[in-house]
Protein backbone atom coordinates (compact mmCIF):
# COMPACT_ATOMS: atom_id res chain seq x y z
CA UNK A 1 0.00 0.00 0.00
CA UNK A 2 1.56 3.38 -1.19
CA UNK A 3 1.79 6.16 1.65
CA UNK A 4 -1.17 8.20 0.01
CA UNK A 5 -3.59 5.30 0.26
CA UNK A 6 -2.28 4.65 3.68
CA UNK A 7 -3.01 7.90 4.95
CA UNK A 8 -6.33 8.13 3.38
CA UNK A 9 -6.94 4.75 5.40
CA UNK A 10 -5.57 5.88 8.24
CA UNK A 11 -7.89 9.10 8.04
CA UNK A 12 -11.05 7.10 7.09
CA UNK A 13 -10.64 4.73 10.56
CA UNK A 14 -9.99 8.18 12.33
CA UNK A 15 -13.02 9.15 11.34
CA UNK A 16 -14.94 6.35 11.78
CA UNK A 17 -13.59 5.82 15.39
CA UNK A 18 -14.48 9.78 16.19
CA UNK A 19 -18.31 9.14 14.67
CA UNK A 20 -18.53 6.35 16.98
CA UNK A 21 -17.50 8.27 19.90
CA UNK A 22 -20.01 10.50 19.38
CA UNK A 23 -22.49 7.66 19.09
CA UNK A 24 -21.34 6.47 22.31
CA UNK A 25 -21.57 9.91 24.32
CA UNK A 26 -25.32 9.98 22.86
CA UNK A 27 -25.84 6.83 24.56
CA UNK A 28 -24.33 7.17 27.62
CA UNK A 29 -26.35 10.61 28.36
CA UNK A 30 -29.82 9.18 26.76
CA UNK A 31 -29.31 6.54 29.38
CA UNK A 32 -29.47 9.31 32.15
CA UNK A 33 -25.28 9.86 33.19
CA UNK A 34 -23.08 12.90 33.07
CA UNK A 35 -19.76 12.79 31.99
CA UNK A 36 -17.00 12.85 34.43
CA UNK A 37 -15.21 16.31 34.96
CA UNK A 38 -11.90 16.41 34.08
CA UNK A 39 -8.85 17.65 35.89
CA UNK A 40 -8.02 21.03 34.73
CA UNK A 41 -4.56 22.49 35.41
CA UNK A 42 -3.85 26.08 34.75
CA UNK A 43 -7.44 27.50 33.02
CA UNK A 44 -9.43 28.45 36.58
CA UNK A 45 -13.28 27.74 35.73
CA UNK A 46 -15.65 29.39 37.45
CA UNK A 47 -17.18 28.00 40.55
CA UNK A 48 -19.46 25.12 39.98
CA UNK A 49 -18.46 24.80 36.39
CA UNK A 50 -16.50 21.23 35.22
CA UNK A 51 -14.81 20.59 32.12
CA UNK A 52 -16.39 17.85 30.21
CA UNK A 53 -13.89 17.81 26.85
CA UNK A 54 -10.25 19.12 26.25
CA UNK A 55 -9.65 18.83 22.06
CA UNK A 56 -8.41 20.66 19.23
CA UNK A 57 -10.83 22.02 17.50
CA UNK A 58 -11.31 24.28 13.81
CA UNK A 59 -12.03 27.76 14.80
CA UNK A 60 -13.63 30.19 12.75
CA UNK A 61 -15.87 33.46 13.27
CA UNK A 62 -18.41 35.38 10.66
CA UNK A 63 -18.38 38.76 10.47
CA UNK A 64 -17.66 41.23 7.59
CA UNK A 65 -14.97 43.91 7.71
CA UNK A 66 -14.57 47.82 8.05
CA UNK A 67 -14.71 48.77 4.52
CA UNK A 68 -11.65 51.29 5.05
CA UNK A 69 -9.44 52.16 2.18
CA UNK A 70 -6.66 54.47 1.74
CA UNK A 71 -7.85 56.59 -1.15
CA UNK A 72 -4.73 58.72 -2.98
CA UNK A 73 -5.92 62.31 -4.59
CA UNK A 74 -2.28 62.49 -6.20
CA UNK A 75 -0.52 65.35 -6.76
CA UNK A 76 0.49 65.10 -10.68
CA UNK A 77 3.01 67.57 -12.64
CA UNK A 78 4.38 67.73 -15.77
CA UNK A 79 3.38 67.12 -19.53
CA UNK A 80 -0.22 67.01 -19.82
CA UNK A 81 0.39 63.15 -22.01
CA UNK A 82 2.35 61.96 -18.84
CA UNK A 83 -0.27 63.56 -16.12
CA UNK A 84 -3.50 62.02 -17.90
CA UNK A 85 -1.74 58.79 -17.82
CA UNK A 86 -0.80 59.21 -14.16
CA UNK A 87 -4.08 59.83 -13.11
CA UNK A 88 -5.99 57.17 -14.79
CA UNK A 89 -3.41 54.73 -13.33
CA UNK A 90 -4.21 56.29 -9.92
CA UNK A 91 -8.42 56.37 -10.34
CA UNK A 92 -7.37 52.80 -11.23
CA UNK A 93 -5.40 51.62 -8.35
CA UNK A 94 -8.21 53.98 -6.36
CA UNK A 95 -11.33 51.87 -7.61
CA UNK A 96 -9.17 48.44 -7.08
CA UNK A 97 -8.88 50.04 -3.64
CA UNK A 98 -12.77 50.54 -3.03
CA UNK A 99 -13.71 47.47 -4.95
CA UNK A 100 -11.92 45.06 -2.54
CA UNK A 101 -13.14 47.44 0.55
CA UNK A 102 -16.77 46.27 -0.55
CA UNK A 103 -15.84 42.41 -0.63
CA UNK A 104 -14.23 43.12 2.84
CA UNK A 105 -17.09 44.17 4.06
CA UNK A 106 -18.79 40.74 2.81
CA UNK A 107 -20.03 38.44 5.83
CA UNK A 108 -17.77 35.71 5.75
CA UNK A 109 -15.73 33.04 8.54
CA UNK A 110 -12.78 34.39 8.93
CA UNK A 111 -9.58 34.10 11.76
CA UNK A 112 -10.04 30.31 10.48
CA UNK A 113 -7.36 28.69 12.61
CA UNK A 114 -6.80 25.15 14.91
CA UNK A 115 -7.24 25.96 18.74
CA UNK A 116 -7.59 24.11 22.15
CA UNK A 117 -10.83 23.97 22.72
CA UNK A 118 -12.54 22.94 26.60
CA UNK A 119 -15.89 22.69 27.01
CA UNK A 120 -17.72 22.53 30.11
CA UNK A 121 -21.26 22.55 31.37
CA UNK A 122 -21.50 26.73 31.39
CA UNK A 123 -19.24 27.22 28.29
CA UNK A 124 -17.06 26.28 25.35
CA UNK A 125 -13.77 27.74 25.57
CA UNK A 126 -11.41 28.51 22.69
CA UNK A 127 -7.52 29.97 23.54
CA UNK A 128 -6.08 32.05 20.22
CA UNK A 129 -2.48 32.51 19.98
CA UNK A 130 -3.15 36.33 20.20
CA UNK A 131 -5.85 36.75 22.27
CA UNK A 132 -6.10 34.03 24.96
CA UNK A 133 -8.87 32.39 26.37
CA UNK A 134 -12.01 33.55 24.74
CA UNK A 135 -15.45 32.29 26.40
CA UNK A 136 -18.78 31.69 24.46
CA UNK A 137 -21.76 30.63 27.06
CA UNK A 138 -24.53 28.36 26.06
CA UNK A 139 -26.73 31.05 28.02
CA UNK A 140 -25.98 33.08 25.34
CA UNK A 141 -26.41 31.30 22.12
CA UNK A 142 -29.48 32.61 20.20
CA UNK A 143 -28.85 30.06 17.48
CA UNK A 144 -27.60 26.48 17.05
CA UNK A 145 -26.77 24.39 14.64
CA UNK A 146 -25.18 20.96 15.41
CA UNK A 147 -24.01 19.32 11.85
CA UNK A 148 -22.03 16.42 12.66
CA UNK A 149 -22.77 14.99 9.35
CA UNK A 150 -20.63 17.30 7.81
CA UNK A 151 -17.88 17.77 10.76
CA UNK A 152 -19.16 21.37 11.93
CA UNK A 153 -20.98 22.65 14.62
CA UNK A 154 -22.32 26.39 14.71
CA UNK A 155 -23.65 29.17 17.51
CA UNK A 156 -25.00 32.43 17.03
CA UNK A 157 -24.96 34.98 20.23
CA UNK A 158 -26.82 37.37 21.56
CA UNK A 159 -23.59 40.27 21.62
CA UNK A 160 -20.85 38.27 19.97
CA UNK A 161 -20.15 37.14 16.35
CA UNK A 162 -21.20 33.80 15.01
CA UNK A 163 -18.92 30.96 16.08
CA UNK A 164 -18.18 27.69 14.07
CA UNK A 165 -15.74 24.52 15.66
CA UNK A 166 -15.37 22.15 13.21
CA UNK A 167 -13.20 18.80 12.52
CA UNK A 168 -12.89 15.45 14.09
CA UNK A 169 -14.26 16.01 17.73
CA UNK A 170 -17.45 17.68 16.04
CA UNK A 171 -19.76 14.34 17.14
CA UNK A 172 -18.83 14.59 20.56
CA UNK A 173 -18.99 18.28 20.69
CA UNK A 174 -22.43 18.13 18.90
CA UNK A 175 -23.79 15.67 21.23
CA UNK A 176 -22.49 17.75 24.50
CA UNK A 177 -23.55 20.91 23.28
CA UNK A 178 -26.46 20.12 22.48
CA UNK A 179 -27.13 18.68 26.23
CA UNK A 180 -25.65 21.85 28.12
CA UNK A 181 -27.67 24.72 25.44
CA UNK A 182 -30.92 22.76 25.21
CA UNK A 183 -31.54 21.38 28.45
CA UNK A 184 -32.04 17.80 29.31
CA UNK A 185 -35.61 17.19 27.88
CA UNK A 186 -35.20 18.85 24.34
CA UNK A 187 -31.58 17.81 23.31
CA UNK A 188 -32.43 14.35 22.26
CA UNK A 189 -34.94 16.04 19.62
CA UNK A 190 -32.30 18.47 17.97
CA UNK A 191 -32.37 17.13 14.15
CA UNK A 192 -28.92 17.97 13.82
CA UNK A 193 -27.83 15.53 16.12
CA UNK A 194 -30.41 12.38 14.61
CA UNK A 195 -27.64 10.68 12.87
CA UNK A 196 -26.11 10.16 16.19
CA UNK A 197 -28.90 9.64 18.29
CA UNK A 198 -30.33 7.06 16.05
CA UNK A 199 -27.34 4.26 16.30
CA UNK A 200 -27.18 5.05 20.28
CA UNK A 201 -30.80 4.10 20.28
CA UNK A 202 -30.66 1.07 18.94
CA UNK A 203 -29.94 -2.42 20.43
CA UNK A 204 -25.89 -3.45 21.38
CA UNK A 205 -24.84 -6.05 20.03
CA UNK A 206 -23.11 -6.61 22.71
CA UNK A 207 -24.08 -6.08 26.39
CA UNK A 208 -21.19 -4.24 27.64
CA UNK A 209 -21.36 -0.33 28.74
CA UNK A 210 -18.62 2.23 27.17
CA UNK A 211 -16.37 2.06 30.00
CA UNK A 212 -13.39 3.98 31.34
CA UNK A 213 -12.05 7.34 29.31
CA UNK A 214 -13.33 7.75 26.19
CA UNK A 215 -10.44 8.75 23.75
CA UNK A 216 -9.90 8.13 19.76
CA UNK A 217 -6.01 8.12 19.59
CA UNK A 218 -3.09 10.19 21.65
CA UNK A 219 -2.76 12.74 22.72
CA UNK A 220 -6.21 14.46 22.60
CA UNK A 221 -8.55 13.45 25.51
CA UNK A 222 -12.02 13.63 25.40
CA UNK A 223 -13.28 12.92 28.73
CA UNK A 224 -14.87 9.81 30.62
CA UNK A 225 -18.37 8.91 30.42
CA UNK A 226 -18.49 6.97 33.87
CA UNK A 227 -17.00 8.04 37.11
Amino acid sequence: MGRKKADEAATAQRERDEWQLGIDWARWLIAGNRPQALTMYGLVLEPGEVAYINTPAHYARLYGGSGRYTHNSGLFIGKPGLVLGMMAANAAVNASRKAAARRDMQLMWRDLQEVPTVATNYRLLCHLPTRGWLSFYYSAVQEFYPDPANWMVTFAFQNAEPLRLSGLATPTLSVLTSWCVLGNDRWQGEPGIAPLIGPATEPQLRPDVVQGEITSGEPRRLGNLEP
